[in-house]
């Protein structure tokens, strides 16, 4: 797998997290847990963008579609069974992104890719402690 194929599964793992995040922010049991989902969801929004630009910078155009994911989480019925899942997804993502080999990476993509790792590892935390 090329690291422009690798950028565009995580592309559209973090889509698929907007939108979920979007809907778990709208039907939130609280206002903590509203602006902990919007939070996460503006995380996520981050790094589609900044992979976006990273595969433009590559000479690649970005795919439009949407993970899967997104889906199987909105359609649990409750709220801990979707954070559970969305932990899972986090987790799938910190493993992708440890699988990059770093010799296929530029420094501003290794630090790119570290900032959204580290992020991804404490939303994990954070989602933890919600269903703990």
């Amino acid at each position: 797998m090329t690291l422009i194929d690798r950028m565009q599964e995580l592309l559209e793992a973090e889509r698929a997290g907007v939108k979920c995040l979007d809907v778990m922010a709208d039907h939130a049991s609280d206002m903590g847990k509203k602006e902990l989902f919007s939070l996460f969801r503006n995380d996520e929004g981050r790094f589609c963008a900044g992979l976006y630009g990273l595969l433009q910078g590559r000479g690649a155009v970005p795919t439009t579609n949407v993970g899967a994911f997104a889906d199987k989480v909105i359609a649990l019925p409750t709220e801990t069974e979707r954070v559970a899942l969305l932990v899972k997804g986090q987790t799938w993502v910190v493993r992708k992104i440890d699988e990059i080999p770093p010799g296929e990476m530029n420094a501003g993509e290794k630090a790119f890719f570290a900032d959204m790792r580290e992020v991804h590892f404490v939303n994990i935390e954070k989602c933890r402690k919600l269903v703990s």
